[in-house]
């Protein structure tokens, strides 16, 4: 059986997972797949399994951070809106005093990390799934999602039952 949670998008020095999102879960006790790796560690050879466990996945949870170019992971965010799929998503924008894999980005960077930013958000939108800031709002958004699952209760059910 597959992890409930797939714990998506940005990963080289990032410590939102083990930080935030690992104790959230496993205090609500829902399963997560966790594909980062220490830096350099990742291989082609990761990704049949990375590929397997965001399948099997009942929400995919993405983060991309300040302190990350992140554009992977907005192209990931992006495939799972496009898809249909059970998402949750925190984004925050690149500050020109983000500190970028030891680097300052420049104004034209800063601007161009942050139009993909955009585009996420207005796709997010358009789909209805809101976007968090941080990363706490985003864990709890899909532990949310897991527990509807689990208690066979949508969004859109509740919306109507709490409009009566």
């Amino acid at each position: 059986m597959g992890k409930q949670v797939f714990l998506g998008g940005a990963c080289g020095g990032t410590d939102w997972r083990e930080q935030i999102a690992i104790p959230l879960l496993e205090r609500a006790r829902v399963t997560y797949f966790n594909p980062q790796l220490g830096i350099g560690e990742w291989t082609p050879a990761c990704e049949a399994a990375e590929m397997a466990a965001k399948a099997a996945a009942e929400v995919l949870l993405y983060v991309v951070a300040d302190q990350t170019r992140g554009v992977a992971g907005l192209a990931e965010m992006a495939h799972a809106l496009g898809s249909h799929r059970a998402v949750a998503l925190a984004v925050a924008d690149v500050q020109p005093d983000s500190c970028l894999d030891g680097e300052f980005p420049t104004p034209a960077e800063c601007a161009d990390l942050n139009r993909g930013r955009i585009f996420i958000r207005s796709m997010a939108a358009e789909a209805g799934v809101p976007v968090f800031e941080d990363v706490e709002g985003a864990v709890a958004y899909a532990i949310r999602l897991i527990q509807e699952k689990r208690d066979g209760l949508t969004l859109s059910s509740f919306e109507s039952v709490k409009q009566v």
